[in-house]
């Protein structure tokens, strides 16, 4: 028995009947022997009110939802993934099941776990595989998602459009510097192959924690790379630290193992050398805002007296924004990873130890520092050729969706953004019964709305593009320094004295204060000194503290007088009472001289 072959027709075909069937006096029969549609597809298809509209033919039995509700669906996925609320699988089984309970649709889901299942997914990827598919997706911080908005990146192509146009830059001009480190311990395995059955398969590391060790890499438009500098947290340096090091690099050593004030002021001459600009011939060095870089005011003042224009690039926006980060750093990790494991093949029962690094390094820097990386990490940036349209919507929807209340009611792009994908239900006065693709829209965005910051932002946010090397930013860099080296005021706070605790175990008559229970007329206190009475004799043990006086001086003994009272604090002999600060006249007094903890009695009045 030969196996019957279906769907010999093509959907052209199908229009063609149907319209035939439309618009002539040819029968059912007919039509369908003249363009070779069986008779049953051509009247199943007739008994659409949108036939003539067809696009594709649908295969197999009748899907959940229908194309223009798949459609929409997929939409809304894109619209999300743009906004870095992506779907997983679950997530889309999940909503899918939800949308069907909803709008009533006869469905075969699983009502237990309450998701569609793992066959209408697969179908659904296949329907639309042009347009969505699985994906690794980048891990991207709350900071940089928000901080990469149109406003910072506009900001910063205004500057380095001025800054190029008038100092007549070319690519042989421009350079970017940036810091990456590097552990004596490789952060992540490659894959290797294994046996089949496993659960589970390891890959020696040559130890537990590594050493960091930091790597400034600078790099120019047209593919120049100035010889790294390489930074090893120790205290002390050695010679063997430079053996096997990139033709040209500068070894130095820091306490912590990252750049200091110090060490980029060394590495600007480093780079002053190699390049050899001047005030007539200046160049542009691109860099991050780190503050080694913008509040070193000694390295500011060399790149101006040398001609090194220094231009900082907004706060959280380096992922997109620096060329080093785009296309250079990211091989030379997978590089110098690759570099550790051979080494540990070649040396096994070795741990890889900072002696090593120079050398495993330079193997990973002659095959990442390649010309080509370099030109297309300027050109993906817009940095080199210049162009400042080089960002598309999407790479700016995360912040649009993340910025406060107040900024999404003054961005025109989110208004249109929500307004096209999450229409609101038709009032009844618009449309007395919606149609099922309104309902489906609705429905959608209740169950999976987009994500809104409804919380004002906070911190003083992120940094903006600024020239390092203008007079204004050095100026008043020069300000904040001063005064920052000048002593602060610090409201005087006197320690107790040095005390010796002399118990006395005999009857002794004892002096107290004693305290009156009715509160005493202010006016009056003022003008009567507060007496005191001798105490009833007791025979119980009284402590008597003696204060030591041996280092005392009349100058201390006038500055600390009970403002109240007149009487000094270090009296031979007294009460065993606190010493309390006025909070407003910053005047001391005795705890028995005051009615009030906080405030003494003259700043009440």
């Amino acid at each position: 028995m030969t196996e019957k072959k279906y769907f010999k027709w093509k959907i052209e075909d199908l229009q063609n009947a149907i319209h035939d069937y439309k618009n002539s006096d040819i029968g059912l029969n007919e039509c369908a022997r003249l363009h070779k549609i069986p008779k049953a597809t051509l009247k199943r298809h007739l008994d659409k009110s949108d036939s003539e509209d067809l696009v594709e033919i649908n295969k197999g039995r009748p899907t959940v939802f229908d194309r223009k509700f798949e459609n929409v669906l997929v939409e809304h996925i894109l619209f999300l993934e743009q906004h870095m609320f992506g779907f997983t699988i679950t997530d889309i089984r999940r909503l899918a099941y939800q949308i069907a309970e909803k709008n009533g649709l006869k469905h075969n889901f699983n009502s237990t776990k309450k998701m569609a299942g793992k066959a209408w997914y697969y179908a659904f990827i296949k329907r639309h595989k042009d347009k969505i598919s699985l994906r690794q997706p980048e891990a991207t911080s709350l900071n940089r998602a928000k901080g990469f908005n149109r406003e910072s990146i506009q900001n910063f192509f205004d500057i380095y459009e001025q800054i190029v146009d008038t100092n007549k830059l070319n690519a042989n001009k421009i350079f970017n510097v940036d810091e990456s480190g590097f552990q004596t311990v490789q952060k992540k395995p490659q894959k290797v192959l294994g046996g089949k059955g496993k659960k589970q398969i390891g890959a020696l590391t040559s130890g537990e924690r590594g050493v960091n060790t930091t790597m400034v890499a600078c790099v120019s438009a047209a593919g120049q790379f100035i010889p790294p500098m390489i930074i090893f947290k120790r205290m002390r340096m050695s010679d063997q630290l430079k053996e096997g090091a990139p033709a040209g690099s500068l070894i130095t050593v820091s306490e912590s193992g990252y750049i200091n004030r110090e060490l980029f002021c060394q590495w600007l001459q480093h780079f002053a050398a190699v390049v050899k600009p001047t005030k007539e011939d200046k160049v542009l060095l691109l860099l991050d805002g780190h503050t080694t870089h913008s509040k070193n005011l000694d390295a500011l003042m060399f790149a101006r007296e040398n001609g090194i224009v220094l231009l900082q690039l907004p706060g959280h926006t380096t992922h997109r924004l620096q060329p080093l980060d785009v296309s250079f750093f990211k091989p030379m990790s997978t590089y110098y990873t690759q570099a550790i494991e051979s080494w540990m093949r070649s040396h096994p029962g070795s741990a890889v130890t900072q002696y090593q690094v120079s050398r495993l390094i330079n193997e990973a820097y002659e095959r990442a520092a390649t010309i080509g990386n370099v030109v297309n990490g300027f050109k993906a940036t817009g940095t080199w050729p210049v162009n400042r349209n080089i960002f598309q919507d999407h790479h700016f929807a995360p912040a649009e969706a993340l910025i406060s209340n107040v900024e999404q009611n003054d961005s025109p792009k989110f208004s249109t953004l929500l307004s096209n994908m999450q229409d609101d239900v038709p009032s009844t006065s618009q449309v007395t019964e919606p149609s099922k693709l309104e309902e489906f829209k609705s429905s959608l965005n209740i169950l999976s709305p987009l994500p809104r910051n409804n919380l004002p932002s906070k911190g003083r946010g992120a940094q903006k593009a600024v020239e390092l090397t203008s007079s204004p930013y050095k100026n008043n860099l020069e300000i904040s320094q001063q005064k920052a080296k000048q002593p602060k005021k610090v409201p005087l706070r006197l320690n107790k004295p040095i005390k010796q605790k002399i118990k006395k175990m005999t009857n002794l008559n004892t002096t107290h204060v004693k305290q009156n229970k009715k509160l005493i007329d202010k006016t009056a206190r003022n003008k009567k000194k507060i007496k005191i009475e001798d105490s009833e004799e007791s025979t119980e043990e009284e402590e008597v503290i003696v204060f030591d006086d041996s280092e005392s001086c009349d100058s201390e003994d006038k500055e600390n007088d009970c403002a109240k009272c007149g009487r000094n604090y270090y009296d031979k002999k007294g009460p065993k009472v606190d010493w309390i600060q006025c909070v407003r006249c910053h005047n001391w007094n005795h705890e028995t001289c005051t009615t009030n903890p906080d405030i003494c009695d003259d700043c009440l009045e």
